[in-house]
């Protein structure tokens, strides 16, 4: 997607995080490990079979054959949540693409042209 400035949907979404840990900090009077587990939960269950597909095999998840959405939803919303994540770098990575006006694909197409 590409944008000028940070849509409405991305700006809440960053301020509401931001508040979270705020809160978060200041009820307890400092930084506890078991706070840090308490996630946005993703319902993975309203993508299609085929998508949770794809990710199970590009994470080489290891499940048995013939799980119905179900069972591949929980397999996968189980993965999903374990996945370390550097919350900071992710803004800031996130902001500066979009002030650049780029995304990933920008940048596999322009070093395949270096390629040439």
């Amino acid at each position: 997607v590409r944008h000028l400035y940070i849509c409405d949907f991305h700006k809440n979404f960053i301020q509401s995080v931001r508040n979270k840990r705020k809160r978060k900090t200041s009820d307890d009077g400092g930084d506890s490990p078991e706070h840090e587990t308490d996630v946005p939960e993703v319902d993975l269950f309203q993508l299609q079979v085929n998508t949770l597909r794809r990710y199970k095999r590009h994470y080489k998840l290891q499940t048995r054959p013939g799980l119905n959405k179900a069972q591949l939803a929980e397999t996968v919303s189980r993965h999903f949540r374990n996945i370390p994540v550097n919350e900071k770098e992710t803004l800031a990575y996130f902001i500066y693409m979009v002030k650049n006006n780029k995304s990933r694909l920008d940048q596999k197409s322009e070093g395949s042209k270096q390629l040439e």
